[in-house]
């Protein structure tokens, strides 16, 4: 191969380079745009507007008057909507389905977009479920969502003990009050739904306790501790399971941003060093040609 071929060849790579660092940059740069916290907060605001718009349809007197502009606001609205997700996919690509919070913003415009006559005019009361983007969009907001699905499993535990306490004393009260109050502890089922009805504090004291404790002394007992435990107890355990994993996925999500930093901060330097050799090469090609050219004039 000779030197002219190797010289095409090497001009064709470096051309083929420039253009792959140009795409890349371009890239980047939408990558940077529509992540930007201007544009976010755009997206924000067009969500808590299309909810409002949603909520404004349920008024028959403000639809008379203004349904056109409402209509057309939410069309256009949707509209926007759809391209922000197909830009995402077009930049993101196999990373878009990567992030879990993507594949649930995708799912709601899907449903928005989809038909809304005949069997599918469920899909246009379900628009409202939009607002539901505001859960990814606003940090605080996703911070407790990650939580709670984090939390799940260590909550899954203490529905375990909460069956378990049920279970006993939902036994216990069939035995002790079933023959005297059968609407309240009848059989299994009818207790352990008054149970659950005595946990929430809703009534449970004028409509069951008192008149049970009329009628079986020291029955107090059985409702105290069954609150104790089923309410305060388990109650400030769920509590302090979500606190304790809301504080490993805040823990996570600095360390995330810290690599994040890290790996701009590497990036940048990167293209620094490139910029760097490009103008390193370019300053001894004008060196190499000015010799050149100064031994042209010394031999003429």
């Amino acid at each position: 191969m000779g030197p002219g071929m190797v010289s095409v060849n090497t001009r064709f790579k470096t051309r083929l380079e420039s253009m792959q660092k140009s795409h890349d940059s371009r890239l980047s740069r939408s990558v940077q745009f529509i992540e930007h916290p201007n544009v976010q907060n755009f997206i924000v605001w067009l969500i808590i507007l299309n909810s409002i718009l949603i909520g404004l349809e349920t008024i028959p007197s403000v639809m008379d008057r203004f349904g056109y502009w409402i209509d057309l606001f939410d069309s256009i609205i949707l509209v926007l909507f759809v391209v922000e997700i197909a830009l995402k996919i077009l930049l993101y690509r196999t990373k878009f389905v990567k992030d879990p919070w993507n594949l649930f913003d995708f799912f709601i415009v899907a449903m928005s977009i989809a038909p809304a006559a005949g069997s599918f005019s469920i899909f246009r009361t379900l628009r409202i479920v939009r607002t539901l983007r505001l859960l990814k969009s606003l940090p605080r907001l996703r911070l407790i969502i990650e939580s709670l699905l984090q939390s799940v499993p260590s909550i899954s535990w203490i529905v375990v003990l909460l069956a378990i306490v049920y279970y006993i004393f939902a036994v216990i009260g069939v035995n002790m009050f079933g023959g005297g109050y059968p609407e309240y502890f009848g059989d299994l089922g009818t207790a352990v739904f008054t149970l659950f009805q005595i946990m929430t504090l809703e009534s449970w004291s004028s409509a069951i306790a008192r008149p049970i404790m009329d009628g079986v002394p020291f029955s107090a007992i059985y409702f105290v501790v069954f609150i104790l435990i089923a309410t305060y107890t388990t109650l400030n355990i769920f509590i302090a399971i979500v606190v304790n994993t809301m504080n490993e996925v805040s823990l996570k999500d600095l360390q995330e941003e810290e690599e994040h930093i890290k790996d701009f901060v590497a990036e940048e330097n990167a293209r620094l060093h490139d910029k760097l050799d490009e103008l390193t090469k370019t300053v001894n090609e004008l060196k190499s040609e000015i010799d050149r050219e100064k031994e042209i004039s010394a031999l003429v």
